[in-house]
């Protein structure tokens, strides 16, 4: 029995398993591979395709039988610098499916606005002008979690908090390492409201199994998440969120006012830039982030109907339809903008190193 080289001219495929390394377990890259002989070619090929059969159908890697006197199968650790793309994108997966499957049970559509308005009161203590506060996990904080205008989040916290721990104790397993607040804010708030997007739609189906489909990623907007934001250590500063019971001129004031530096001429002017957060994604993000986003619309709607009456009109006829689509893409866009916000990014964060096996056949 020989191992098959990586250089070799055989035919190749690659999947993982776990591997224990150390004392943490990593994931493993197979290297199935068959010897190049001149009279072999029908016995690589038929390997070929059985590998990629199997791996494509997402069984277990194809181990070929090995001699009663083999020992463990030689490794290779690959560090996170030198691994590839692919490998890099299918642990981010892994690493977002298991923080969403964790937070999923302790948090569900019920929880989306409370969600939404830990991210928005956490995202928009950013100062443009000082390039401090912004989405950093800092609401967490106790000095800052027992501020007026996050009354009541304490609750929505403390059930985070487990998710938390649960994905940190994998994360130690697999040497992840632990999910920051930041990002885990920004999972629970897509988390929560995807889930009251699809109790929606399921609501509206005359048969359960309609609704389902409806539900599905198959009629859902995509919506992606970059990871890796960095916690603050210390709380922003204080008096930059509006009240509660702020007015819709002052909420609307702020939001425009919101991520722009100083001495732009963003909004200044007939022809110039409409700010980040101008009449439509403030009407978007901040009624979602109220107790009753309903009401809050029709409040904002009221306030100031040459602003905000036309916006939600289309929102209402969008919010009417099968997927809902033209709302629920303007969300996403406005939220993945909101949860930017003053964020630092951690390279290579939740990346781990991985083993590569060859195996014998």
């Amino acid at each position: 029995m020989r191992h098959a080289a990586f250089k070799s001219t055989g035919s190749a495929r690659q999947s993982s398993l776990p591997a224990k390394t150390g004392a943490s377990r990593t994931r493993a890259t197979v290297i199935v591979c068959s010897l190049a002989r001149d009279d072999s070619f029908a016995r690589r090929q038929i390997l070929s395709a059985a590998g990629a059969a199997v791996l494509a159908a997402g069984a277990a890697p194809l181990l070929l039988p090995q001699p009663a006197t083999a020992g463990p199968l030689p490794q290779t650790l690959v560090p996170v610098e030198q691994l590839g793309l692919i490998q890099k994108q299918a642990q981010l997966k892994e690493f977002r499916l298991r923080a969403e499957a964790a937070i999923k049970e302790v948090i569900g559509a019920a929880d989306a606005s409370t969600c939404m308005r830990l991210v928005l009161n956490d995202a928009a203590t950013y100062d443009a002008a000082t390039k401090t506060g912004g989405l950093d996990g800092s609401i967490v904080l106790p000095e800052e979690l027992s501020r007026p205008e996050n009354a009541g989040l304490d609750v929505v916290v403390a059930k985070l908090a487990q998710a938390k721990s649960k994905i940190d104790a994998a994360g130690a397993e697999d040497g992840s390492g632990p999910i920051s607040w930041a990002d885990l804010l920004v999972l629970a708030a897509k988390v929560s409201t995807q889930a009251q997007w699809a109790t929606i739609k399921r609501s509206r189906a005359q048969i359960a199994s309609g609704g389902d489909v409806i539900a599905g990623p198959a009629f859902g907007a995509a919506w992606p998440v970059r990871l890796g934001r960095v916690d603050s250590t210390v709380p922003a500063p204080s008096g930059r969120i509006p009240a509660a019971d702020a007015s819709v001129e002052e909420v609307k004031a702020f939001m425009e006012k919101l991520g722009v530096p100083p001495g732009s001429n963003v909004g200044s002017g007939l022809f110039s830039a409409k700010p980040p957060f101008w009449e439509r994604p403030t009407l978007v993000l901040w009624t979602a982030a109220a107790a009753d986003p309903a009401a809050s619309e029709e409040r904002f709607v009221a306030a100031d109907p040459a602003a905000f009456k036309g916006y939600k009109q289309n929102y209402d006829r969008s919010r009417k339809t099968v997927t809902r689509t033209d709302y629920e893409v303007d969300f996403i866009d406005y939220f993945t903008l909101l949860t930017n916000l003053g964020a630092n990014f951690k390279k290579d964060a939740y990346l781990h190193p991985e083993a590569v096996v060859a195996v014998k056949f």
